[in-house]
């Protein structure tokens, strides 16, 4: 399989696991990684790993694969949208451990995720305007939340390749660790996101993400209907 689910107690890695091309994303994975995401929810975990086996994360799309995608291009774009919208969809709490490349549709899966952890030397960027296209797997629309809609521009418009480091000073990356202490990290960071009530945990990435999608007042009304769902269940 080109995109594996491993399930440990309550946390699911999900890994992006095409090694020799350094996790290069053709359209076996793209339909994989929205397989996993059902496969994930399905089992019930608590936390979400997505990873990438060997070198890299995921170094982007497999340009040898684009003839796959021929043909209507809003379909073969939703096509691959699909697992991109799978992930964030997913109601847990989810976890990009970002090494080696994170680039175009690779970063465009960890900005997916709720939580970045990239090590100082990985090498992040959204290309895809080098080659006369844009970001369409979720890149303009996740970006600048996290950076600010100025450098996002940057960042797009540039084709940027930034390390690990300067990740972590934009806000695109939450943690920053050196190559050696990935594995720990994610691993302390899942146990203790495992331990939350997933009910909560739901309700707080709902409200979170719609927060600046509506008025202020909308989100506060959200924010009590959530918490009297949540204190109901409570009660019983």
């Amino acid at each position: 399989m080109s995109v594996d689910v491993v399930v440990d107690g309550d946390r699911a890695d999900v890994v992006l696991n095409r090694p020799d091309k350094l996790n290069a994303l053709d359209f076996p994975m793209f339909d994989a990684l929205a397989g996993a995401c059902e496969e994930v929810h399905a089992a019930g975990v608590k936390v979400v790993v997505v990873r990438g086996a060997g070198r890299s994360f995921c170094s982007g799309i497999d340009l040898g694969a684009l003839g796959e995608g021929a043909g209507d291009p809003k379909a073969t774009i939703a096509r691959a949208q699909a697992g991109f919208r799978a992930l964030a969809g997913l109601p847990m709490p989810t976890v990009a451990a970002v090494h080696g490349y994170a680039l175009g549709a690779g970063l465009q899966i960890a900005l997916a995720c709720d939580v970045r952890i990239v090590t100082a030397d990985a090498t992040l960027g959204l290309l895809e305007v080098g080659y006369g296209i844009v970001p369409d797997l979720g890149g303009t629309q996740r970006l600048p939340p996290l950076v600010g809609p100025g450098v996002a521009k940057q960042m797009i418009w540039l084709a940027e390749k930034i390390d690990g480091s300067e990740a972590g000073r934009r806000g695109l990356a939450e943690i920053v660790v050196e190559p050696a202490g990935l594995d720990e990290a994610v691993g302390d960071l899942a146990l203790r996101l495992a331990e939350i009530d997933p009910p909560a945990a739901a309700a707080a990435k709902r409200l979170v993400n719609l927060a600046g999608t509506v008025p202020l007042e909308d989100g506060m009304d959200a924010e009590a209907a959530e918490q009297a769902q949540l204190l109901g269940r409570l009660r019983l």
